[in-house]
Parts: C-alpha cells; structure tokens; sequence
C-alpha cells in the first residue's frame, strides 16, 4: 500500500495556537458545539445515533472532526467515536459496547480544541441509560418512580392508547417554528434527562495545547518527561482497508502529533521506534479532555424493580434488531496527499514463488541487492538518478509497517504478499530522509503473516467514523413483510438528514413494543413540548 503523509506538518497549526491554563476565553472566536439524540434508553451493543454541529461565530467551525464520548460514573471514558463535520454538522452514531455494565452514563460531545477555549460552550452532555441483561443494575422490591414531564396540550394525538400496527396521527401547534420532533421509547428510569450545564458538572479541566483538526484526525502521543530524546524517531502506521505511515519526533515535553490528514477510517496502529527501540515510555493520548467532576455533582442511581422484567424484555427487542434498519455509508475515496510514488512495481504471482524475500529480491528485482556483512542482511536500493547503489538500508515497509530487523525479513516467506514497490530514489517523509523504499503489500492488508516487531505496540484505534450517505429510512418500518416484526423503540426523528420537514402533522405506524412512547417538539424559540401515548395490545 502506499504510503501516506501530509506535505503541510501539523506543527504549523500548532505553532498558530497557544497553551492555555483552565481558563475561559475572553474572545467569542470560540467553537460551540451542540448535539442532540432520539432516545435516551440503551442496551449494550446499540447505536447512540447523534445530530451534532459546531460552530464559531454563528459560522461552521473549522475543525472537521467532532467527538462523541461516554463517560462512567467514576469519570473513566468507556466508549469515544470520531465523527466528521461538513460545513460544521455532523451526523453519526456511537457504538456502545456490548460489556458495558448497567448504569446511567454521560454522554458528552467535542472538539479536539473547543473545552479548551470556552468549557460551557464547548462541550456538550446529558445522561443516558444503558442496560446489560448479562450485568443487571441494582434491583429493589419497589425503585422510586420518575417525575415525569408535563404534558403539552398543544400537540394532539389522534388516539392516546394505541394498537401495535395501527396509524398515530399527531398534529402539531399551528404557527410553531418547529426545531426537532422526536418520538421514541420512553425512559422511565432516568430523572434528569436534559442537557446538563458544564459550569455544574465539572471542577477544572485540564491544560492542554491547542491542536486544531483542520484537515483529519490527529493522534497524540507522549513519553515519559526522564525519557525525552527529542533526536529519536517514532513511527505510526494506521491499519484498516487500508495502511498509512506516519512520524514525529517528541518535543521538549514528550508530545507528538501525528496527522492523519486524509487517512479517514482504519481500525488499529502500530507504534515504534527507529532502530525497534523500547516503547516502555510511550503512551497514546486520547483526543478527549480531562475532567474533575464536581462534588456536588452526582450520578443518579439506577434501579430496577421486579415489575419492571416486561418493559425491559420488550425494549431489548428493538435492540437486537436495529441492523434491519436502512443507512448507507459513504464509499468515496477521499483525496489524500501522497509522498510515496513507486519507480517499479512487482506482482509476485508474475513470477516464481520463491521461499525467502532475499531469494525473490536476488532472482528478479535488479533495483535492490542484497548481501550479507558481519551476519546482518544487508538491503541497497539503486540510486537512479546517480546510478551507484546507497549505503543504508532502504524503508522497508509491509503494509505500511516499517521493518527494522532486515535479517527477519530476508528469510520471510513472501506467500502472503501481492506486491512489491521500489523507490529507487531518497524518499522524503516530513523532514526525514531515506535511502529508497522496499514496501511489500499483502493481498488482505494483513501483513501477509509477517510478525509485529517485538518492540512495536498494536492498539485497537478506530478512525474516523464513514459518513453516513443516506439514513433516511433509518428509523422507517420497511415494507408490509409479515413475518418481520416490528420492534422499533425509534420512532421519528426530525434530525435524519433527507428527511422531509414536519408539515402541521405527522403520521407514524405504532410498532409492535408494548410500552409508552414519549413525543419530544423543541421549537426555534427554545420551548420543549413533550406528550406520551401508550402502546397496548
């Protein structure tokens, strides 16, 4: 695969911007960010699906990534998603995980650089509730019941009780400048289920730099301060459909910042250092802030009672079945800048298949010899532009991933690689220089069986999040099949991109949960409207 990196560095943006303190910015250039979701009531494995937008001076941010985090209640994040923004919206979901135990969670959404400049402003939260029939919540004789919200006589329903499979007209007020409509499963066992203000949940947060993601996802990296050697080099290669390398060298205070640029969606990294040094030192650091809650700011309690057995046993339903639901993601191929250009490459079915990679190399690749000093193998790339070989090994690559231990690769058996590329020039990456590049491709981008150097660090790391292309069947009973059931806990939501605007009413197909359903209308003016109906057969 070719290798990928970004001729702009992100030192630029970094230098651009300042290290603050835990303070608010007295400037409204700030980015605001918001979000909203059609439920509040989860189980482990759903999908959080999550409107979100930022902006900065009532304009699209510039930043092309937002956040989306679930925070426990001992303050350890337990899930993250990273979401692209187009002209500053977003549309998107989080996965949650299907170990997560029951209880409420926060779920909480930013940018990489927004909590830094204004804390109220730049991150958004509310609790949500999330069920685990493996790990079940506390259970009472009799839980506390949930205050529920007054009802809105402006919206009317044409029936309050409902049969599964009939139609539900709700006309909506006349003249209201409509902002989001939302019908889905109600929570009855969460109090508080608003946006909550950040002036009252958290106590400090943490002084970070300034990383504007103008163009992709950055991935930050530290050492340990007594380990610094600003003259080291480390590697960062990114793992998906496809592979991408990366490098920084750490600054005086062990951080490194590696952009990722055009690279969107890859599931795990690979860490190293030149020469497959120690990596004892090296820790990822996650694009989220870091946070003290405040005392007085307080989880609620989740409880469950025996009486409670039916509704969840219906609401797990809808859960298991959310993949019949319709979205399609974006399968464009999103231009990227790219540093590496083959001279030659080499299909290796082409050609006999030979049992070491120094044997293919001898029998047919005249770009690169390779030989043997004082017992290392030694690989030397053509210099073609000055027709004499270098005097270093070149790069060399499998997937993406750079080899140190030349020995190891000249005895591989190659079965497992497609291809291989030859730069038989000095290959520039970042300010780095190389003698040439010897990258081998596998056919599945899997290393083709060649072993993760002994030094180096896998992560599971997932990238961007694909853009959702369409979704507005998302939340839509599907055709009049028979024998599919309906078990939707979702039931309209105005923020699905394509969706058609709310005319004066709306119609909807009640589905076959047993339980009530909560009806949520916020118009422009800022005023919420809520209505339930029931669902009975």
């Amino acid at each position: 695969m070719k290798m990928l990196h970004r001729l702009i560095p992100v030192l630029i943006a970094i230098v651009c911007c300042t290290t603050l303190a835990f303070a608010q910015t007295n400037d409204s250039n700030f980015e605001t960010v918001g979000f909203s979701i059609p439920k509040t009531i989860y189980f482990g494995g759903e999908r959080i699906w999550i409107s979100s937008h930022a902006t900065q001076n009532d304009l699209p941010a510039e930043s092309k990534i937002i956040y989306a985090e679930l925070v426990d209640r001992y303050n350890e994040s337990v899930a993250i998603a990273k979401m692209p923004l187009e002209e500053g919206e977003g549309f998107n979901f989080l996965q949650l995980p299907t170990n997560l135990p029951s209880d409420n969670y926060l779920l909480r959404v930013f940018t990489r650089i927004s909590p830094y400049q204004n804390l109220e402003k730049g991150i958004a939260q509310r609790f949500i509730t999330v069920f685990n029939s493996r790990i079940p919540p506390t259970v009472v004789a009799e839980r506390k019941s949930i205050s529920s919200s007054q009802e809105s006589n402006k919206l009317v329903l044409s029936q309050d009780i409902n049969q599964p499979g009939t139609k539900l007209k709700i006309e909506l007020p006349k003249g209201a400048k409509i902002k989001e409509i939302s019908i889905a499963a109600e929570n009855p066992f969460l109090n508080d289920q608003g946006m909550l203000s950040s002036a009252n949940v958290y106590e400090s947060l943490e002084a970070h730099s300034l990383v504007p993601e103008l163009f992709g996802h950055i991935v930050e990296a530290k050492v340990e301060a007594e380990a610094v050697d600003t003259t080291r080099l480390y590697y960062l290669s990114l793992h998906g459909e496809k592979s991408a390398l990366f490098t920084d060298r750490p600054n005086t205070d062990g951080r490194m910042f590696f952009d990722a640029g055009g690279m969107k969606n890859w599931n795990f990294l690979i860490a190293q250092k030149d020469g497959n040094g120690s990596l004892l030192d090296f820790e990822i650091v996650s694009p989220a802030p870091s946070t003290l809650f405040k005392k007085s700011f307080v989880f609620p309690e989740l409880e469950i009672s025996p009486a409670d057995e039916f509704l969840l046993k219906e609401l797990l339903k809808g859960g298991q079945v959310e993949g019949y639901f319709v979205h399609e993601f974006d399968a464009t191929l999103f231009p990227v800048v790219t540093g590496f250009v083959e001279d030659r490459t080499y299909l290796l079915d082409d050609y006999t298949r030979f049992e070491t990679v120094e044997t293919v190399i001898k029998e047919y690749v005249p770009e690169v010899s390779v030989k043997t000093s004082k017992k290392m193998k030694e690989f030397r790339t053509l210099n073609e532009i000055r027709s004499y070989s270098f005097d270093t090994n070149p790069l060399m690559l499998v997937d993406a991933m750079p080899v140190f231990d030349s020995n190891q690769l000249a005895a591989f058996n190659p079965d497992g690689f497609e291809k291989l590329e030859v730069l038989t020039r000095t290959f520039y990456l970042n300010e780095e220089a190389f003698e040439g590049v010897m990258s081998f491709v596998s056919y599945k981008n899997d290393f083709g069986g060649f072993p993760i150097p002994s030094n180096g660090i896998y992560l599971d790391y997932q990238g961007i999040s694909p853009r959702i292309a369409a979704a507005s069947e998302l939340f839509t009973k599907r055709g009049q099949v028979s024998n599919v059931m309906d078990w939707r806990t979702v039931l309209y939501w105005s923020a699905v991109p394509e969706l058609a605007p709310a005319g004066n009413s709306i119609e909807i197909t009640v589905p076959e949960i047993i339980g009530k359903f909560k009806i949520t209308v916020e118009t422009e003016t800022g005023e919420s409207m809520n209505k339930t109906f029931e669902v009975r057969k």
